[in-house]
């Protein structure tokens, strides 16, 4: 591990550190509403974190950078995997160009280790600067924007109810359990976090089965009104979730959106499963779209988001989850400037997909990369061959490198959770 400059010490805040902690984050993030006493009374009653989950950095007596270290668990392939969330990186305006908030994810990529959590996650404000540490891209989300009347009518529409009670709730917080243990990249939520963030300050409206009356798929979102009441019976609508667990709660559901088109002008609906609904849609053009000879119809915005980093090399590799019937070996020899342990050369071997270490490092295929382009094909954004192909990763040696390909495959990820 680096070691942080003597002038600098990272270490977890203290109640006394809050009016001051308030102070840095608006100067960070300027765009928000609330004063700082506000901000402080967030600080103490996140629904996701604890005073003691937040770390500042101290120059001299002064606080100079924050950030906070959730404490997720992550599926991936079926399995649970320990992941650090890494949020609110915020920089003092006068310790800026510092290198603060260097120091302090490499103290975060330190914490992480010495906790034994082998994954990282956060939302960047700048890509560069995390890819340098160690985060890969992770992340694709194409936001659609259309109008309701774009929609088909599908079947299912009657069967979609508004979630009002507690044990109506409890039902969705079950969907999207099923959900999230199917994907790659969604976190476990705690009842804090669904009462406090999305029950309290969105709309829910769920597919019920008609046969069964079980829940198969729901939707979240909350309206945008237009500015200065210009047309005060109308809004946008802006999803959050968007899960569905069978075919007929995915049809139901976009019946559903599509039934609004009486005081709904625009549905923004950020997607990130590849479903194509331009397939679907009427007049695949956004409300405020181009159409031009290059795009042929403007249809959906695309944006990189999430990223992640493999921490601990093969604590992460073990709980990659399924992996199928592969079988293989190949040497694995990774940079990493953040934690040096994941620099040993290792000899990976994956039996009927059972995954080995051996240290001799003899394996007739070497796959050599950094560690954020690795981060990337463990999560599955990146493939294996487009990654070669771009320079980010070099094989040598003998043999049919498929099997490597094989052992990434992986479906692609998501994450619903902003932090």
């Amino acid at each position: 591990m680096l070691t942080i400059p003597s002038n600098l010490v990272v270490r977890r805040a203290r109640d006394a550190d809050l009016p001051e902690m308030a102070r840095v984050h608006q100067a960070s993030y300027p765009g928000g509403e609330m004063t700082l006493q506000e901000t402080v009374e967030r600080f103490r009653s996140n629904p996701r974190l604890s005073l003691e989950d937040y770390w500042v950095c101290e120059k001299g007596n002064r606080i100079a950078g924050l950030f906070a270290l959730y404490d997720f668990q992550m599926y991936r392939s079926g399995m649970m995997i320990p992941a650090g969330g890494i949020g609110t990186v915020a920089v003092a305006p006068e310790a800026r160009r510092e290198r603060i908030a260097y120091w302090m994810m490499a103290r975060a990529v330190e914490i992480m280790d010495q906790n034994s959590i082998p994954l990282s996650l956060l939302y960047p404000f700048r890509h560069s600067f995390y890819e340098n540490l160690g985060w890969g891209l992770i992340g694709c989300v194409k936001l659609y924007k259309f109008a309701p009347e774009s929609l088909p009518k599908l079947a299912g529409r009657e069967n979609v109810v508004p979630i009002l009670t507690s044990d109506e709730q409890e039902t969705v917080m079950n969907c999207y359990n099923q959900y999230a243990q199917r994907q790659n990249g969604t976190v476990r939520r705690g009842d804090p976090f669904w009462n406090e963030v999305v029950f309290k300050n969105a709309m829910c409206y769920a597919y019920e089965a008609p046969d069964s009356g079980s829940i198969e798929g729901y939707v979240t979102y909350r309206y945008k009104p237009y500015p200065n009441m210009e047309a005060f019976l109308s809004a946008d609508i802006e999803v959050w979730d968007f899960v569905w667990n069978s075919k007929r709660a995915l049809h139901g559901l976009l019946a559903f959106l599509g039934s609004q088109r009486d005081q709904v002008r625009t549905v923004i609906f950020p997607d990130q499963t590849g479903i194509p609904l331009e397939h679907i849609l009427r007049e695949p053009l956004m409300p405020d779209g181009k159409r031009n000879y290059l795009l042929g119809a403007e249809t959906a915005h695309l944006g990189s988001n999430l990223m992640g980093r493999v921490v601990q090399i093969r604590r992460a590799l073990t709980m990659m989850g399924k992996i199928g019937e592969v079988s293989g070996e190949f040497n694995l020899v990774l940079t990493d400037d953040l934690n040096q342990s994941n620099t040993e050369p290792i000899t990976i071997t994956i039996e009927s997909g059972k995954i080995g270490f051996k240290k001799q490092n003899n394996a007739p295929i070497s796959l050599s990369t950094n560690i954020s382009t690795f981060s990337s094909l463990y999560w599955g954004s990146l493939n294996l061959k487009d990654a070669v192909i771009l320079g980010k990763v070099e094989l040598e040696g003998k043999g049919d490198a498929g099997f490597i390909k094989s052992f990434f495959d992986v479906s692609r990820p998501i994450c619903l959770d902003h932090f």
